[in-house]
């Protein structure tokens, strides 16, 4: 079992505290959580929440958070029983940004309800409550006060299973053996609100997410030790695999505690975890069905009306940030000039801000640190001033507030995480500035010529300011023009388009990125340090009844691709197509083939050696299951690459017991391997092009490998690709092109076979024996068409032989007679 925690492709902005890391997630669907059934009958209804009915009694939605779904599958009464969740919880939350879903009605395992999870998540926010953790977009998008994702985007994606016995009503009154799918809906929206811890346990090992998610820093075992961070529980230990099935653990919140009679929440970790349901859910036994904090308990039953996520869910939330007060202020740079420094913040409270509580404290140097009452200068404005500290000075600061409703206190930066020791404040330095700009750029190893003209896009950051950020390139090796690139809007991204007059298919751009800030002396940074980037300019070719390649030569550039290459690593005999070793978690890479395939027949086929060190999934789980984990998969277009699918299913190394074993033989407690592939795990791999499309197509074709974030390993090889038709007799092809050639014949042992096939054709051998039927000899053949092969038994006795060549019984034979 894995971490249902899932933080695949991580895009950092390094600018320090203020700015907003994005862990964003594969398009690959990724549940976070699971709610089972359960088969008995409860007969319990929970009031509605005091905020809900006030809602209805004024007849008007609440103003505090707007939910949107998108519905796939739905009949309209599933949908309105779905509204009146969303409703619910539109009631309870408060966010200016509007919260998206994604719903999809779909059949689900047995016993299994709905799954749901999070988009996306995100850290070190500009108004967060703790930050060097992850935030589910909908909690960091309410905390920032912005749109996090990209526009229209789902924050949530859930799943109710179509084939339930379910209870469409909005009044909590189910009958006997119906579930009610309000509750359910109710359910899945708090676990893609936050309501994820975010945990994972192979045996014996237990671990959470890295960065950890806020949900997770406030677990503590029954000692009251948290057991995130702590030496003496390691992420992916035994230990700390002790203490998630030891059915003592807790939700530390002084919120959450005052509306339970002072103890802390308690959550489900049975002795036995269940994957996407342990930790992530009240504890069953303490919060029993009719219980008004019943609702976000691991299982629900029948006739089982949970309308209400209760006080104890509702002061988790506001202990996480649903109930925050954001401290949003740009930190202030390093300056040249000694000058006065104002300070200023948007506070902006889900309560009301306490007068004079608004504070900047700063330090100068290691002097005694002065606090200052910042000023309301209108609205949720508040203005402080650093006096002129003089040159060559180090200047530290924070700023604080508090609201009158939970009296707590606020900071930013925010504190850091729990058991991690860091500098939480802002800081400045004045003087000669001598530290130049961090640069951020992933330059295309490739482009299509019809994707010219090319955009370069850069992230900048300096401590004093950016000045210039340009390009500066060459085609063919031949200078052009130096391209500056331009600041878009207030963002540290700067973006330049590169002209695509004149460039060509075959074409070789060349160039590097030189960044400069604002000192009065210039600092300047290289990107790359050394050389240039190279970017391939690519064109599809004319498509092919027929294709073969070994890899043994890099040219022709009939691939192209980030993330794979042509290459020969230490431990094989010849190139090969390569993934990274290993592969990264969290990560989609690509290898285009430049040769479309015309299918000429319904046999045609094609054929590769391989080896596919990539994380099994759960046993029997298919293709496309968010268990399936990562995978590789070769797949297809007919439309020019507008749209891709599988040519068959995806797999990993439970494809074949070599590769399997190899995964599990050097497993770190992650969960990750450490093993290396070798030539010995090559394995052939045939799909029917002749079956998947029709006769005349053209294909496009690439290979792709898709990586969660929890575990990873080797990756993927591939040699000897073929693109041919099946051979139905090797014997009768041989006898149609001309026959089976062997020469010099007689020989003193070393002579050639010669043979002539109408496509390339693989999978043959040469096997030679002697005259009592014994194997003394046996070579493979690499795919060819037209095959010229020198043998070498000089090692026999001289006598009569039988060589063939073929596959298995379907060969043909030649008598040879080896003398000296």
């Amino acid at each position: 079992m894995k971490t249902l925690l899932t933080v695949p492709a991580l895009l950092v902005s390094l600018a320090g505290f203020g700015q907003t890391h994005k862990f964003a997630l594969d398009p690959t669907p990724a549940p976070a959580t699971i709610c089972y059934s359960r088969p008995e009958s409860m007969h319990t209804q929970l009031p509605l929440p005091a905020a809900y009915l006030e809602q209805q009694r004024a007849g008007r939605r609440a103003d505090g958070a707007k939910i949107q779904v998108t519905y796939t599958g739905f009949s309209p009464e599933a949908q309105a029983a779905f509204q009146h969740a969303v409703d619910i919880w539109q009631s309870l939350l408060s966010s200016p940004v509007t919260i998206r879903v994604n719903a999809n009605w779909t059949p689900l395992a047995a016993g299994v309800l709905g799954s749901a999870g999070a988009s996306a998540y995100y850290r070190d926010l500009n108004g967060a409550t703790r930050n060097g953790v992850v935030y589910p977009v909908a909690l960091a998008e309410k905390i920032s006060g912005q749109e996090l994702n990209a526009t229209n985007a789902a924050d949530i994606n859930a799943n109710f299973s179509s084939t339930f016995n379910w209870y469409y009503g909005l009044d909590g009154k189910v009958p006997t053996g119906k579930y009610d799918l309000v509750t359910v809906v109710l359910h899945e929206l708090g676990h893609g609100l936050g309501f994820i811890a975010g945990t994972s346990y192979t045996s014996p090992n237990g671990a959470y997410g890295n960065p950890a998610s806020i949900f997770s820093t406030y677990i503590e075992n029954q000692a009251g030790e948290l057991l995130t961070n702590n030496p003496a529980y390691p992420n992916g230990s035994a230990a700390l695999g002790t203490q998630f099935t030891g059915n003592q653990l807790y939700f530390n919140s002084p919120l959450a505690q005052a509306f339970n009679d002072d103890k802390r929440p308690k959550l489900y970790a049975p002795a036995t975890y269940s994957s996407g349901s342990s930790i992530s859910h009240l504890d069953e036994a303490t919060y029993r069905a009719g219980d008004i904090n019943s609702l976000m308990s691991p299982q629900i039953g029948a006739a089982e009306a949970m309308h209400n996520p209760g006080p104890i869910t509702l002061r988790m939330f506001d202990e996480m940030g649903w109930f925050n007060t954001a401290i949003r202020t740009t930190p202030l740079k390093d300056s040249e000039v000694a000058q006065d420094f104002p300070v200023t913040a948007t506070i902006v409270s889900d309560g009301t801000v306490t007068p004079g509580s608004v504070k900047l404290t700063y330090t100068i140097d290691n002097a005694a640190a002065v606090v200052v009452t910042m000023t309301n200068t209108g609205g949720s404005e508040y203005r402080g001033v650093i006096p002129n500290p003089g040159l060559n000075h180090k200047v530290s600061y924070f700023i604080t507030a508090s609201d009158n409703e939970t009296k707590r206190t606020y900071t930013a930066p925010a504190a850091y995480q729990p058991n991690v020791t860091t500098v939480d404040r802002y800081s400045f330095v004045v003087g000669p500035d001598v530290v130049a700009p961090l640069v951020q750029h992933k330059a295309p190893s490739y482009v299509f010529v019809n994707q010219l003209p090319l955009e370069l896009k850069v992230t900048a950051t300096d401590n004093v300011g950016i000045g210039s950020v340009q390009a500066e390139l060459s085609v063919n090796g031949v200078a052009k023009s130096t391209l500056t690139l331009n600041r878009q809007g207030t963002s540290d991204i700067y973006a330049g388009t590169l002209a695509a007059a004149g460039i060509v298919a075959g074409d070789v751009l060349t160039y590097r990125i030189v960044t400069r800030d604002v000192a009065a002396a210039a600092n300047q940074t290289l990107n790359p340090a050394t050389g240039f980037y190279t970017v391939n300019v690519v064109d599809f070719k004319a498509a092919q009844e027929a294709y073969s390649n070994n890899f043994n030569s890099t040219t022709p550039l009939d691939f192209v691709g980030d993330g794979f290459s042509i290459t020969q690593p230490a431990n094989f005999t010849n190139p090969a197509i390569h993934s990274n070793h290993p592969y990264q978690d969290a990560s989609t890479i690509i290898y285009q083939m430049l040769v479309p395939i015309k299918v000429s027949s319904k046999n045609t086929t094609l054929t590769f050696d391989e080896i596919v060190l990539a994380e099994p999934g759960d046993a029997g789980v298919p293709f496309g299951n968010p268990n399936f984990y990562d995978y590789v998969v070769v797949e297809g277009s007919t439309d020019r690459g507008a749209t891709w699918k599988p040519v068959a299913d995806g797999y990993d190394s439970n494809l074949q017991a070599d590769w399997l074993a190899a995964w599990k033989a050097n497993t770190t407690a992650a969960g990750n391997s450490n093993s290396v592939g070798s030539a010995s795990l090559f394995k052939a791999h045939t799909f029917s092009l002749g079956s998947k499309y029709n006769v005349g197509d053209e294909v496009r074709l690439r290979f792709r490998l898709t990586s969660d974030p929890a575990a990873y390993g080797w990756g993927w090889a591939i040699d000897n690709m073929v693109v041919s038709n099946v051979i139905t007799s090797v014997a009768s092809e041989l006898k149609a092109s001309g026959g089976l050639v062997v020469s010099p014949n007689p020989s003193a042992g070393q002579f050639r076979v010669q043979a002539s096939f109408s496509r390339p054709t693989s999978g043959l051998e040469v096997v030679v024996r002697n005259m009592l039927g014994q194997e003394v000899y046996r070579q493979a053949v690499p795919a060819t068409a037209s095959l010229n092969m020198p043998i070498d038994l000089g090692q026999l006795a001289s006598g009569l032989y039988q060589l063939s060549l073929g596959n298995g019984a379907d060969a043909a034979s030649r008598k040879i007679l080896i003398q000296r």
